[in-house]
């Protein structure tokens, strides 16, 4: 009867455990010591009961996720005694303007440009115009060569002229005249290139200076009409990047050089319909505007009296 009591109190304390703990409670023992829900054992000869198949277990739920927590905000460093402030909103950086688009230069396709001229030309600038005039389908024709003269040149325009029948001519000559000891004397042979050009749209580039000239800048602008004068010095803002022998032009400056050249050309480019008149329809479409009144005026410096 003892034992019976102490098992029964140990039985209870185990199910007070269990339902703490969310089990189930065991089941009641009977009289005989066995479990209330347990078979008797079978009578000896009698067959075995069939045993009780056992239970399905409850499924057990299902946790829903938590819901991710917003992150919080990087925490900012407060100074000496002071609260942590607020992230502040970073200013944007201030955007460049974009670069000026280059003028627009029209002309039909298949033209035909011939630059001639000295290193100059071969400087950077002559490279950089390619590519605008192949962007218009223009036949560019550069013949250059160094240590060469508006004298070397003069006898051999006509047959240039000739053989490349141009639509525009352009001249990049006089740099290595810059030193000469008598340049009214190369007059002459400008105005024998101007001529051999017959009438067609030309434009004589003066070279950008590396030092004072001798008086030949002035005897091309004075003997260069009616082709076009570009005055690089006055025009080109300087100064402009060179090679090392501090003379001509490297690849940086002489795509500077050009770069105004062609905003030049495209801003005095005659488009079609904008003269009138009977030669109108038969001009060259490289036609380009009359010159100012002192484009081919000597500079007042070098003229030994102001300008009129």
């Amino acid at each position: 009867m003892d034992i019976r009591v102490r098992r029964g109190a140990a039985l209870a304390a185990i199910t007070v455990a269990g339902l703490a703990c969310g089990a189930a409670p065991p089941p009641e023992p009977s009289a005989d010591g066995l479990p209330a829900d347990a078979a008797p054992p079978p009578a000896s000869g009698a067959a075995p009961a069939t045993a009780r198949a056992p239970e399905a277990a409850a499924p057990a739920a299902r946790i829903p996720a938590a819901a991710p927590s917003p992150a919080a905000p990087p925490a900012v460093a407060a100074g000496d005694g002071a609260a942590a402030a607020a992230p502040s909103r970073v200013a944007a950086p201030p955007v460049a303007d974009p670069p000026a688009a280059e003028p627009a230069l029209t002309v039909p396709p298949d033209t035909a440009v011939l630059h001639i001229g000295d290193s100059f030309a071969l400087a950077g600038f002559a490279q950089a115009l390619r590519p605008r005039m192949e962007a218009l389908r223009v036949r560019y024709a550069v013949k250059a060569e160094t240590s060469s003269y508006t004298t070397t040149w003069a006898p051999r325009m006509e047959l240039l002229v000739a053989n490349y029948q141009p639509d525009l001519v352009i001249i990049s000559l006089g740099a290595n005249e810059v030193e000469a000891f008598n340049p009214p004397a190369h007059a002459g042979a400008v105005r024998r290139i101007v001529k051999a050009i017959g009438g067609r749209p030309c434009v004589w580039v003066s070279p950008p200076l590396w030092r004072k000239d001798t008086g030949i800048i002035d005897v091309i602008r004075t003997s260069s009409a009616p082709c076009r004068f570009f005055d690089s010095d006055a025009l080109v803002p300087g100064p402009i990047p060179r090679k090392r022998d501090k003379i001509h032009p490297n690849a940086e400056g002489g795509a500077r050089w050009a770069e105004v050249f062609w905003r030049w050309l495209a801003a005095e480019h005659l488009p079609a319909g904008e003269d009138a008149g009977a030669a109108a329809p038969r001009r060259s479409p490289w036609a380009l505007r009359p010159p100012p009144p002192d484009e081919h005026r000597a500079r007042p410096a070098l003229a030994g009296a102001p300008a009129p």
